[in-house]
């Protein structure tokens, strides 16, 4: 009876570490951002070797995002910033973070090439100094608006 209940209880501990570790599929995810829309060629270059997607498909920091000479692609951040690229466009989402209980803000995307439109969320409304677009010649900093940026590919 002592040793049925001794391997219950450490079955239990074993199952709360695998749930609660970082790795586990039951902890908490990390993605920023969801796929709206999607036209044409598009390819996503993520770490993990991970390139299929479809609308409503979520995006992490990290992720590089390219659309062909037929492409086009939005996108919709958790802090509501819209984002859409234009055809051979590539962009990566370098840094999101929007946690307002702890008043930490980061929204950072990095333009290589291409066309993209955007339009600002919260983050550049609650943090004026937290939004920034680079580009491969400058660094935009956003104070909560919306434009449109196109890069010209550098050619080494």
């Amino acid at each position: 009876m002592m040793n049925l209940k001794l391997i219950w209880i450490v079955m239990l501990f074993f199952s709360a570490v695998i749930v609660t570790s970082p790795h586990s599929a039951l902890a908490a995810d990390n993605t920023v951002a969801a796929i709206t829309s999607i036209d044409g060629t598009v390819h996503l270059n993520r770490s993990s070797g991970e390139n299929r997607i479809a609308i409503g498909f979520r995006l992490m920091p990290g992720d590089i995002l390219e659309t062909g000479s037929d492409g086009s692609l939005g996108l919709v951040f958790d802090d509501d910033t819209r984002l859409s690229m234009g055809p051979d466009s590539r962009l990566e989402i370098e840094n999101f973070i929007f946690e307002p209980g702890k008043s930490e803000f980061s929204f950072i995307v990095r333009l290589f090439k291409g066309t993209a439109v955007y339009v600002s969320g919260l983050i550049a409304k609650m943090s004026t100094k937290a939004t920034k677009l680079i580009t491969p010649t400058a660094s935009i900093g956003i104070r909560g608006t919306r434009f449109a940026v196109h890069v010209e590919e550098i050619k080494s």
